[in-house]
C-alpha cells in the first residue's frame, strides 16, 4: 500500500515518542534510589493534564452501497452531483458516462469502508482494500465535527451511541452553489454527504494500528 503523508506523520511521531520514554527510563540516580526531589514534585504538580481524547478517536466501518449515496444526495437537493460521488463504485468510468444510464447504480456492489481519527487530530478513510484514499485534519467540539481546512473541508454533527456513531453533513449554502454549478466535478458539497453517509451508521472496529 502506497504510504501518504497522514501515514508518515503518525510513524516518525511514534518513533518521537518510542525514543523519549527510552530516554525517561535511564532515570536520575534520586529516582533509582527512591529519594524525594521537592522540584520534581513540584513540577508534577503543577504540569496541566493532558486533553481528553476525543470520543471519535478509533476506526469506523460500514459497508454501504450506491444507492444509499445517491438517496441521501437526493435529500440534500445534491442529486444532480451523484455522477461524480458514485465513482468509488465506477473508478474507471468518467462522470458524464454514468449521467447517462437509465439506473445510475446497475452494476454497483455493496462496498466496505472505513473512517480513522487519532488523538492528535487525524482523519482519514480506508477503501475496501483498507488502503487509505482520504487524509485531514480534524477538530471536534461538542456534537459538532470539522475536518479539512479553508481550501478544502467540511462541518458534520455526530452521535455515538455505543459502538454506533452517526454523521448528518451540513455543506454550506457557498459549497452547493459551487457544486451545482460543475456537477460533474467532485466537490466539498459531495465530498460532506459521502463521508457521512446520512441516514446510515458506522460501526466501532479494531483499530490496527490505523489509530
Amino acid at each position: 500500500m502506497r504510504e501518504t503523508e497522514a501515514t508518515r506523520r503518525r510513524r516518525v511521531a511514534a518513533l518521537v515518542v518510542s525514543a523519549l520514554m527510552l530516554a525517561a527510563c535511564g532515570g536520575s540516580p534520586e529516582a533509582e534510589t527512591g529519594k524525594d526531589d521537592a522540584s520534581t514534585g513540584t513540577e508534577a504538580a503543577t504540569s496541566p493534564a493532558p486533553a481528553e481524547a476525543s470520543p471519535l478517536v478509533g476506526l469506523w466501518m460500514q459497508i454501504h452501497t450506491c444507492d444509499q449515496v445517491v438517496a441521501a444526495l437526493e435529500d440534500a437537493e445534491l442529486g444532480t452531483l451523484a455522477p461524480a460521488v458514485v465513482n468509488d463504485y465506477f473508478p474507471d468510468t468518467p462522470a458524464e458516462e454514468l449521467a447517462a444510464k437509465d439506473d445510475l447504480c446497475s452494476g454497483a456492489r455493496p462496498q466496505r469502508h472505513f473512517h480513522f481519527f487519532t488523538a492528535d487530530g487525524a482523519f482519514g478513510s480506508l477503501d475496501q482494500h483498507r488502503q487509505q484514499v482520504d487524509d485531514g485534519p480534524y477538530t471536534a467540539t461538542g456534537d459538532t465535527l470539522e475536518i479539512g481546512d479553508e481550501t478544502w473541508g467540511g462541518t458534520w454533527t455526530f452521535e455515538i451511541s455505543g459502538d454506533q456513531l452517526t454523521l448528518t453533513p451540513h455543506p454550506t449554502d457557498e459549497q452547493i452553489e459551487k457544486a451545482l454549478a460543475a456537477p460533474f466535478e467532485f466537490s466539498p458539497a459531495g465530498w460532506v454527504v459521502a463521508v457521512a453517509y446520512p441516514g446510515t451508521t458506522w460501526k466501532r472496529v479494531p483499530c490496527q494500528n490505523w489509530c
